[in-house]
C-alpha cells in the first residue's frame, strides 16, 4: 500500500507540473512563432494526458477478480500505458517532425526571445522537481543501475514518468541550445523541432516495446526466481525443482507456478504440509505472489 501512494504522489505531482507547463508553452508558441516551443507544449499534452491515461488504468485495474477475469484486471495498466506511447507521443512525434519540416523550408525570424527563455527557465525547475519527485520515489523500490532497473520495473506509473521526465529535460536543453542559435540563423529552430520530434519517436517505441513484455506476460527477475530455488533448496523432502513458471498480472503483483518431485515416503497429508509451509515462506519475503500454484510429483 505504501509503494503504491508513492507512485501516486509521482503521479499527481507530473500531472500538475505538466499541465501547467503546457499551457504556458503554447502561449508563448503563439506569441514568439516557435515552432521548437510548439512541439514542446504538444510534448507536455502528451505528458499530460499520459497521466490521466495512468489514474485510468490505476482505478481500473483495482476491481475484483470475478469469472470473466480470473486473475483480477491488474493488466489495465499496461493496457493504458501502452496506449499513451503508441498514440499520443508517435503522433505527438509525428507532428512535431511535420512542423519541423514545414519550418525548415519556410524558416521565420522568432519574436519575443525573453518570454521563451522565461518560459523554458521555469519549465526546467519544474521539470527538475517532478523528475526528483519520481526517482525519489523509483530508488525506494530500486537501488541498482538506473537503466538496468527501469528495463527491469513493473510498476508503469512511476518508470513511465521517470523516462518521460528525463525526456522532457532532454527537450527543454534541445529548445534551449535551438533557441539561443535562432539568435544567429532561423533554420536552428527548425533543427531543434525536428530534435524534439525525433526524442518524441524514439521514447514511444522505448515504452512501448518495454510496455509489450508486459502485456505479453514478463517473467520475474533472474534475482527472485534464485531466491525461491533458495526456499525450495532449504527443504530436504524436495527431491528435485522441475520448473519454476511467473507471470506479472500487474503492477509488481505476480502469479508463481512450480513444479516438484517429492520424496515417496510423503503421504498426501505430508505434501499438503510442504506446499502451505513453501507458500507461507515464499509471501513471506514476496508479499506481492498474488498467486502460487505448486505441482508435487512423488
Amino acid at each position: 500500500m505504501k509503494q503504491e501512494s508513492n507512485s501516486l504522489r509521482a503521479v499527481l505531482f507530473a500531472l500538475g507540473g505538466n499541465f501547467a507547463i503546457a499551457v504556458i508553452k503554447f502561449i508563448v508558441s503563439l506569441i514568439s512563432g516557435s515552432s521548437a516551443m510548439l512541439a514542446e507544449a504538444i510534448h507536455s499534452v502528451a505528458d499530460t494526458t499520459n497521466q490521466v491515461f495512468l489514474l485510468i488504468g490505476r482505478r481500473r485495474s483495482a476491481r475484483e477478480a470475478n469469472e470473466l477475469h480470473a486473475f483480477g484486471y491488474g493488466k489495465e495498466e499496461y493496457y493504458w500505458g501502452f496506449l499513451v506511447a503508441v498514440l499520443l507521443f508517435f503522433v505527438g512525434g509525428c507532428f512535431s517532425l511535420y512542423e519541423g519540416i514545414h519550418k525548415v523550408t519556410n524558416p521565420e525570424p522568432l519574436e519575443k526571445y525573453i518570454y521563451i527563455f522565461v518560459v523554458l527557465g521555469l519549465s526546467i525547475i519544474i521539470e527538475l522537481k517532478s523528475f526528483t519527485v519520481a526517482l525519489t520515489e523509483f530508488r525506494k523500490a530500486s537501488t541498482g543501475p538506473i537503466l538496468k532497473a527501469i528495463r527491469e520495473s513493473t510498476d508503469t506509473n512511476i518508470f513511465v514518468i521517470l523516462v518521460e521526465d528525463f525526456a522532457a529535460l532532454a527537450g527543454l536543453t534541445i529548445v534551449l541550445i535551438s533557441t539561443l542559435l535562432s539568435l544567429v540563423n532561423p533554420l536552428f529552430d527548425a533543427i531543434g523541432t525536428l530534435f524534439v520530434g525525433a526524442l518524441l519517436v524514439l521514447m514511444s517505441f522505448f515504452l512501448a516495446n518495454e510496455l509489450r513484455k508486459l502485456i505479453i506476460g514478463e517473467n520475474i527477475s533472474r534475482e527472485m526466481r534464485n531466491g525461491i530455488k533458495a526456499i525450495l533448496h532449504s527443504h530436504s523432502d524436495i527431491r528435485h525443482i522441475n520448473n519454476i513458471r511467473s507471470m506479472y498480472i500487474g503492477n509488481n503483483k505476480f502469479m508463481l507456478l512450480i513444479s516438484l518431485d517429492v520424496e515417496d515416503r510423503l503421504d498426501a497429508s505430508a505434501v499438503e504440509c510442504l506446499t502451505s509451509q513453501i507458500k507461507t515462506e515464499i509471501t513471506g519475503i514476496y508479499p506481492n505472489a498474488r498467486y502460487i500454484y505448486i505441482e508435487v510429483e512423488e
